[in-house]
């Protein structure tokens, strides 16, 4: 490598080191990613009920009604009680998972912020009316739909209870009043200014004819939609998150962070359709992403079986296999290494959007059936086991088949390349 290739790479890798450690260390950012991550399993727990409740095999559900004697309709509605007190309302969940890492990280009384969040983002919420005047919150209000709202309410609930604080706006209790009593007295300000100040923005929102939900989502969700919602897109923000990886910096964290709330909105959004019998329309999903859009070092592993003589390399491939099985590619990473690996720099930043690519044709062309939402898998499932679980068919299983095809045919002259150089050091060396 020249000099003036190296002082360009310096230069470049100091610039995106910069701008990604700052995304990384950013409270607003870090705190959305643990909101997310808090929420997850409650996605695989209702995964569970949901795949029982509407399974695609018919003589499942006459065999379960005949046993317990019941209509199926009886019984799917006793399993969709879990769907009903976790993902139909993960907006409820995230205002509260929001609301509590932002607490943290802004060292404020995370009850109070908590509780505060939870009763504006509940004040935002746009009700329906009942038969006999009242009205009440609907689970499709609080729903994953609702979940750029929920981080929005979560931020700012924390972001105006420190601004208020630090003014000294609260009721101050002698030294002499345990903390569990004198808390909760000096919040009653601060989140009774906060709530006042969202019920003013509902009074707003409701004067211009829309609701809270479809604004935030028309405002912020739209551009981010744009972005992670679209093939051209996902593909950018893929490639992105792997040019992060070559440079060292932990991609995939930084970009779920900001990206998952939308995916797991699509995701909810098949999941309705399935449940409802109609055919999911969101090719793009968390499900899409983590599954199918995420296969990519695993064609290095393959092509390094397949061509690769270097010791190294057959060494690093073999320690690799096992972590790989549930996608974990760290040790292969730094056993190459692939990081500042110029030979190595092209598949391993645009592997895996290439597959994304090759995915979405697969599933927009109908040959793939969309995933239904209803199983949503960890990250760390094996491939084809996961292909076939989160779109019920063996075609999701074949094309992640067909994805490692792609993913080795785009390794293999690389492997080669980088293998080649390895063995002629190793010749020196012997």
């Amino acid at each position: 490598m020249t000099e003036e290739k190296k002082d360009f790479v310096s230069s470049f890798q100091m610039k995106l080191g910069k701008f990604a450690a700052e995304l990384k260390t950013n409270i607003y950012v870090t705190a959305i990613r643990d909101a997310m991550l808090a929420y997850v399993p409650f996605t695989f727990i209702a995964s569970i009920f949901l795949i029982l409740a509407a399974f695609p095999v018919e003589g499942f559900n006459t065999f379960v009604s005949s046993v317990l004697h019941v209509p199926k309709e009886v019984w799917q509605a006793k399993l969709l009680i879990v769907n009903n007190a976790s993902l139909a309302i993960g907006g409820l969940m995230v205002t509260l998972t929001s609301s509590h890492a932002i607490a943290e990280k802004m060292k404020l009384n995370q009850m109070q912020v908590m509780l505060a969040a939870l009763v504006s983002y509940l004040v935002l919420t746009p009700t329906i009316e009942l038969k006999d005047g009242g009205t009440a919150v609907g689970l499709s209000s609080i729903g994953s739909q609702s979940l750029f709202l929920a981080i929005v309410v979560g931020l700012l609930t924390a972001v105006m209870y420190r601004a208020i604080d630090k003014r000294g706006f609260k009721i101050k209790m002698p030294a002499s009043v345990p903390p569990a009593v004198s808390e909760p007295f000096e919040s009653l300000i601060p989140s009774f200014i906060i709530i006042f100040i969202f019920w003013i923005v509902r009074l707003l929102v409701d004067i211009s004819g829309t609701n809270a939900v479809a604004l935030i989502n028309a405002t912020l969700g739209l551009p981010v939609k744009l972005v992670g919602g679209s093939i051209v897109g996902l593909a950018l923000v893929i490639a992105f998150q792997q040019l992060l990886w070559f440079f060292g910096l932990h991609g995939s964290s930084i970009v779920s962070g900001v990206m998952s709330p939308l995916w797991l909105m699509l995701e909810d959004q098949n999941k309705a359709a399935s449940l409802a019998g109609i055919l999911p329309t969101n090719i793009i999903s968390n499900s899409f992403y983590v599954h199918f859009a995420s296969i990519g070092i695993q064609g290095a592993i393959i092509a390094t079986f397949l061509f690769a003589r270097s010791k190294q390399y057959r060494q690093v491939a073999k320690i690799s296999v096992a972590p790989l099985i549930f996608n974990i590619g760290e040790p292969a990473l730094f056993g190459y290494p692939m990081m500042l690996n110029f030979t190595l720099a092209i598949p391993l930043i645009f592997t895996a959007s290439i597959c994304a690519i090759v995915s979405y044709i697969a599933f927009a062309l109908g040959l793939v059936p969309i995933p239904t939402g209803l199983v949503q898998m960890p990250w760390t499932t094996p491939i084809i086991i996961s292909g076939f679980l989160v779109t019920n068919s063996w075609r999701g299983a074949a094309l992640q088949i067909v994805l490692l095809v792609v993913s080795t045919l785009v390794w293999m002259p690389f492997i080669k390349k980088a293998d080649k150089q390895n063995l002629k050091i190793e010749s020196e060396q012997n």
